[in-house]
Order: structure tokens, then C-alpha cells, then sequence
């Protein structure tokens, strides 16, 4: 069977050739389009590094001067205590499992704060997210460590001081050399451009997403305590428990004017996070879906494309096959031979197609993920897929008619031809 199917390819090398390059070509493009699913489902599918399910962020305002309630010329300390009042009052609910306050820390958020950091003479490059909590944020959306750090044993270590950083916070910084974030743990770091005071790497979190979609240099991140003051928190977060929240925002409403007027201060919204996180992803998820639908259609043109041109092929061999049916060949040795063939070309056309991806990815016209625009592992899977796929087609555009064909009764067949 391997002579023959050898001896048949090289009797029709013309055709064979030009249907060679045509299947260079389409891998090439197929292997794009694989490559760009694979990013997206490996992106969206990714850890998030926090959960925010049973999480409400709670808006806290403040009384209009003009208002009669309205408490003049207060203290910063009044201020401070009012605060720390409310705090204790959403954390003393029976329903509410963990309250945190931060400044531009909250998952989804539309604004960030940017710091730096540096230890002897090494300073990752790039935005570093900073996020100023305190200490039980952490265990509202449940941030956890490379080595098995609960929320609990994280916040304990930012009441000490301490800070946490991410896992990839030196990725991708070619001047640091093989260092990584775990090497920073326990040691005194400088932060935020200040380099009077040290701050202690308390823990290495795992990687924290800023949102589903996002990717890249913006997940770096860098927690720093709040500290005593929580004057410029901006953001309130409750965790609510799991089986007491199917109305803990109705409830709460309903106590808001009688135990959450504290000083200026006042509950004014209450958000589930699940609807902070579908308006902030709502523009990726269009524009995914519209890659997706774009990339669908060109994949249906490629395997109508393939589809006809196998089906053609096959379609003028039916004299070819008839003959050799009646030289005794079983339809089995006939499919084995007609696919054999197409699969054969494939896998010649493979490795220069692969060449060709390689070399796209290193100019950087692929997509970036995790750090880069190429890695062997990503490569081979995309290159695998596709191989898959395009045997797959080339296999249907060649067993349909070769089946239709073998169904003539053979005297037919040459006569007809």
C-alpha cells in the first residue's frame, strides 16, 4: 500500500504540487486561528486569584454641608471614628461574613494606582497595580498564597506590616535575570518611591487577575497594609455568607437610615459584584465574540474550500476507482489509499507551515499571552490542532464522493467514462 500510495503521488506531482501549496497556505492561516482560541480560552479559563461570588461593594457617602445633619468643622480624628463606627456595624451583621476597605484595590475596578519596588539594586520595570487595604480585604475576595497561605493567615500578615506581592511580579523583566517574586519572601523591600522605610515581603500571592480578560503586565500587583488611617479608602467590600444571601441587599437598605447614619456618613448604594463584573467585562465579551464570529466564518470558508477541492479530486477518479474494484481492490484499500494520500501531503506541507508559524510568532504577529508571543509548548498544541482539523476535512471532502463512487456498479463507471 505505501508503494502505490508513493507511486500515485509521484505519477501526479503537478496537480499534487499545487494542491501542496494550497494546503501550506491553509495551514498557515489555520494555524492563526487556532492559536488565537487558544489564547482566549486559556485567558478567560486562567485563575482569577480572587472570587468575588456573595461580594457587594458598599458606597459610603458623605452628608451635603448644607444638609441640617450636617456636622461642622469635625476632626480628622471624628472622621477616623466614624469610619471605624460603620466598619464595625456592617461587620457586626450576622449576615456579613468579612468587611474591607482599600483604595483602588477592588477587582473590576475602572481606576488603578501604579507604585514601584526595589531591593538592592533590582526594580521590576513596567505598571505594578498597588493595592492599599485592610487587612481582612483580603479575606472578602480571598486572595491565597503560592504556598497554601490562607485568606486568614495573609491578613494576619499585613496587620503585621507586611506586604504581599504576586507571583509574576518580575516576569518579564529581562534586566533581573532568573529572579523571581518567590525569592523576595522575607526580605526588606523598598516601596512606592519611598526609600526611608522598608516594607517585609510577608507572602507571594498567586497570580491576581485586574479582570477575566486581562492579561499580561497590568496582573502584577503589589498589597500594601492601609494602616491605622483609612481616610482616603475609597472602596467599601462585604463578603456576605453563602446561605444567608438571597436578600442581604433588600435588609440592609432597610436598616440604612436607622444604624448606618454615622456622623457625615452614610450608606448610599449597595452593588453586587456580579454586576460590577459583567458591566467592566461586557466590551471584552463583544469584542471576543466578535473575533470569534469573524474567525467561525473564515473557518467555514476554509473547510468548504478543502472540502470542494478534495471532493472534486475524488469525484474525477471515479474511473480510477471502478478500475480498481474490479482488479479486485476492497473499498477498504481503496479509502485507505485516497485518504492516505491527502494525509501524506499534509504531513509534508507541516514542518515548512510550522517554520512559517514560528517565524510569525517571533515577528510578533500572533497574539501576546503570558508573557510573550511564542513558547513550544503553545506552538506544538496550535500546530497539533490544526493538523487535526485539516486531516479531518480532507478526510470527509475524500470518503463522501469516494463512497458515492464505489456505490457505481464499475462496468458503469467506464462506460460512463
Amino acid at each position: 500500500m505505501d508503494q502505490k500510495l508513493f507511486k500515485q503521488i509521484k505519477n501526479e506531482w503537478r496537480s499534487n504540487m499545487w494542491l501542496a501549496l494550497e494546503l501550506f497556505i491553509v495551514s498557515v492561516v489555520m494555524w492563526y486561528i487556532v492559536d488565537y482560541l487558544y489564547v482566549s480560552y486559556s485567558l478567560v479559563h486562567e485563575p482569577l486569584g480572587f472570587d468575588v461570588e456573595h461580594c457587594y461593594k458598599i458606597d459610603v457617602g458623605t452628608l451635603n454641608e448644607k444638609s441640617p445633619d450636617y456636622i461642622q468643622d469635625a476632626s480628622s480624628e471624628e472622621w477616623e471614628e466614624w469610619r471605624h463606627v460603620m466598619e464595625d456595624r456592617l461587620s457586626r451583621r450576622p449576615e456579613i461574613e468579612a468587611v474591607g476597605l482599600g483604595f483602588c484595590a477592588y477587582p473590576y475596578d475602572t481606576s488603578n494606582s501604579g507604585t514601584t519596588l526595589m531591593y538592592d539594586t533590582i526594580s521590576p520595570t513596567g505598571f505594578i497595580i498597588k493595592r492599599e487595604i485592610t487587612p481582612d480585604f483580603i479575606k472578602v475576595f480571598r486572595y491565597t498564597g503560592i504556598n497554601g497561605e490562607t485568606p486568614e493567615q495573609l491578613a494576619e500578615m499585613l496587620k503585621r506590616g507586611e506586604i504581599l506581592v504576586s507571583e509574576n511580579l518580575l516576569d518579564m523583566n529581562e534586566n533581573i535575570g532568573n529572579m523571581k517574586a518567590k525569592d523576595l519572601l522575607g526580605k526588606e523591600v523598598y516601596v512606592n518611591w519611598d526609600t526611608t522605610r522598608t516594607f517585609k515581603v510577608g507572602a507571594v500571592l498567586n497570580r491576581v487577575k485586574y479582570s477575566d480578560y486581562m492579561q499580561g503586565q497590568m496582573n502584577r500587583t503589589i498589597v500594601l497594609p492601609i494602616g491605622t488611617s483609612t481616610s482616603y479608602a475609597n472602596q467599601w467590600v462585604v463578603r456576605v455568607r453563602e446561605n444567608m444571601d438571597n436578600d442581604f441587599e433588600k435588609n440592609l437598605r432597610a436598616d440604612i437610615d436607622r444604624h448606618f447614619r454615622v456622623g457625615n456618613l452614610y450608606i448610599a448604594n449597595i452593588v453586587p459584584f456580579d454586576r460590577i463584573r459583567d458591566s467592566y467585562v461586557r466590551e471584552n465579551k463583544l469584542q471576543l465574540r466578535n473575533m470569534l464570529a469573524g474567525m467561525g466564518f473564515l473557518l467555514l470558508n476554509i473547510f468548504l474550500g478543502l472540502l470542494g477541492t478534495f471532493w472534486f479530486r475524488t469525484q474525477q477518479r471515479t474511473q480510477d476507482i471502478a478500475v480498481r474494484m474490479v482488479s479486485g481492490g476492497t473499498r477498504a484499500d481503496i479509502f485507505r489509499l485516497l485518504i492516505g494520500e491527502g494525509l501524506l501531503l499534509l504531513t509534508v506541507v507541516t514542518p515548512l507551515a510550522l517554520a512559517v508559524d514560528v517565524n510569525l510568532a517571533h515577528f510578533e504577529i500572533n497574539t501576546f499571552y503570558d508573557g510573550g508571543f511564542f513558547s513550544w509548548g503553545r506552538m506544538l498544541v496550535s500546530v497539533g490542532v490544526t493538523y487535526l482539523i485539516m486531516a479531518l476535512m480532507i478526510a470527509v471532502g475524500i470518503a463522501i464522493p469516494a463512497y458515492r463512487a464505489m456505490r457505481i456498479t464499475p462496468a458503469l463507471a467506464l462506460r460512463n467514462e
